[in-house]
């Protein structure tokens, strides 16, 4: 119960009629911890995060919002697909295997401690690549943490990625 207010109270917090934040939302939101960055990603999944949103960006194939918070890196997105298909996006590249690793068993562990039991976790592993899916009876969303080798021949050639949507299927 606990954790349902503390989730309702970070989105009343950082709802804002603008697309930016003010100096006191701000600061509100680089206190949050993980756990409650986590939290209003799941509860805000089901009204395709309208309360995270900031400034939009429009073009012809999705809809795409800068996030009022990041929980991985700071290059997260809230992308529309269509009105029924909303996902929130983060990734970060990094020069090697272990710092990628590092980052997604950090998700991984802050999902896990902050979301709970009821939250299962499938991991799909294949070549250099690792996922792992969290999913609950309970909500919508799914959450999907990813560590892979990417294209880039010289720099950064490992990213791990985090989503809340209902995209990635196992």
């Amino acid at each position: 119960m606990l954790r349902k207010i503390s989730a309702a109270t970070l989105l009343i917090a950082i709802t804002g009629c603008g697309s930016t934040l003010s100096p006191e939302q701000n600061a509100y939101v680089d206190n949050l911890t993980p756990c409650e960055k986590i939290q209003g990603l799941v509860d805000s999944f089901a009204n395709g995060f309208e309360p995270l949103k900031a400034t939009r960006v429009q073009n012809n194939f999705s809809d795409v919002w800068t996030p009022k918070y990041h929980l991985l890196g700071n290059s997260c997105q809230i992308i529309g697909f269509n009105s029924n298909r909303m996902a929130y996006k983060c990734s970060e590249q990094y020069d090697d295997e272990s710092q990628s690793h590092e980052s997604f068993n950090w998700a991984i562990e802050k999902v896990t401690s902050c979301l709970g039991a009821d939250w299962q976790a499938n991991e799909f592993v294949q070549n250099d690549s690792k996922r792992v899916t969290f999913k609950n009876p309970q909500h919508q969303a799914l959450i999907s943490i990813q560590s892979g080798k990417t294209l880039a021949k010289y720099r950064k050639t490992w990213q791990t990625s985090f989503e809340v949507g209902d995209l990635v299927k196992n």
